[in-house]
């Protein structure tokens, strides 16, 4: 009978031989998913890579566990697999992982993250190479300790983004030809040039993240002079800690379709910042296209309370936005009287709603 899922969970001093069996056995069942958890020892796995070659039903692979993974240069591995997920893998060295992505002629999504907390892990250069790949995810959050020092992406079919990096990464990102929605979380470190470059890339996207680190770096290396999303209709935002929201003006010019905006952070970076935090908002002179025209939603999450700063920012998006559908605040302890206040602001769109959540 056909197995559609197949999960094995190996605790330690695992019998490989064993497990090798199992594994056969499962693919001569036809099985279309596997995920496999082997524990976090020295012991360099390797598959039965001529049995995965002749099998054309599985499509989606799970590995984790600290485990050293070697993949040899065989050329293909997994003819029909379209879906792998690599969690905390100690890769051989940098051709290891290199060859697995090449070994896998139709994959559609990958996802890599790395927890080696307190392990060294051999990689160096982080290559994903795939003429197929559409969906990449990448989590570096928990990455201690290593060498990896450049992740380069070269994906032209490639439509979904999503970075989450703590560490110093260089990232080179090549062919964005289709890419539609992206999310970058990354630290800007001693590489903000490389994360403007990084972004710049982004420009053809219609979903965007970017978290406070990141804006930081941009504004670092790129100033005033940020790329143009002319494709952009939807935009999650942290809060760039230096420059405050000085910058909001420019990112709106330069995103002159742009629909929904969530502010990811509230307006202020953390709980009680309006004492000691400056937004620096000053209104532009000449209102930004996407309010006049565009914009139908604007979130504001993670807040407490309103400040008269921000009070006087969401009184500017109100005014000015013509096509307003709805705004929606988090803000748990906003106090009745502050409540009216924000309801009796002055509307350009008249079928505008807003919401306290």
């Amino acid at each position: 009978m056909p197995i559609q899922r197949f999960y094995l969970y190996c605790s330690k001093n695992c019998n490989y031989d064993r497990v090798y069996d199992w594994i056969c056995k499962v693919v001569k069942c036809r099985v279309q998913e596997l995920d496999l958890r082997f524990p976090a020892d020295r012991f360099t796995v390797r598959f039965c890579w001529d049995l995965f070659r002749a099998c054309s039903s599985l499509v989606s692979l799970t590995l984790r566990g600290e485990f050293v993974l070697h993949v040899p240069e065989d050329g293909l591995l997994f003819p029909c697999l379209k879906k792998i997920d690599l969690v905390s893998i100690v890769y051989s060295g940098d051709e290891s992982f290199a060859n697995l992505i090449s070994g896998c002629p139709v994959l559609e999504e990958l996802f890599v993250e790395r927890q080696l907390i307190g392990q060294f892990d051999n990689m160096e250069r982080f290559l994903v190479v795939s003429p197929s790949l559409k969906r990449l995810r990448l989590s570096f959050a928990l990455s201690v300790e290593g060498k990896l020092k450049v992740v380069v992406i070269n994906a032209p079919k490639l439509e979904y983004l999503s970075i989450l990096d703590v560490m110093s990464t260089n990232y080179s990102l090549t062919q964005p030809l289709n890419l539609t929605e992206a999310h970058v979380k990354i630290r800007g470190g001693n590489q903000v040039e490389h994360v403007a470059q990084l972004v710049t890339c982004l420009s053809p996207v219609k979903i965007l993240t970017l978290t406070d680190l990141t804006l930081m770096a941009l504004s670092q290396i790129l100033g005033l002079n940020m790329p143009m999303f002319p494709n952009l209709v939807k935009f999650v935002i942290g809060i760039e800690i230096n420059r405050g929201w000085s910058i909001l003006p420019i990112l709106f010019n330069n995103m002159p379709n742009l629909e929904h905006i969530t502010f990811s952070d509230g307006f202020l970076p953390f709980p009680r910042a309006q004492h000691i935090f400056n937004m620096r908002w000053r209104p532009p002179v000449e209102v930004p296209a996407c309010l006049r025209f565009k914009m139908k939603e604007i979130i504001i999450k993670n807040r407490e309370t309103l400040s008269l700063e921000e009070l006087n920012l969401i009184m500017y998006l109100l005014r000015h936005s013509s096509n307003l559908e709805s705004l929606t605040i988090n803000a748990h302890k906003i106090d009745a009287r502050r409540r009216k206040h924000v309801l009796k602001f002055y509307r350009g769109s008249k079928s505008c709603r807003i919401e306290f959540v």
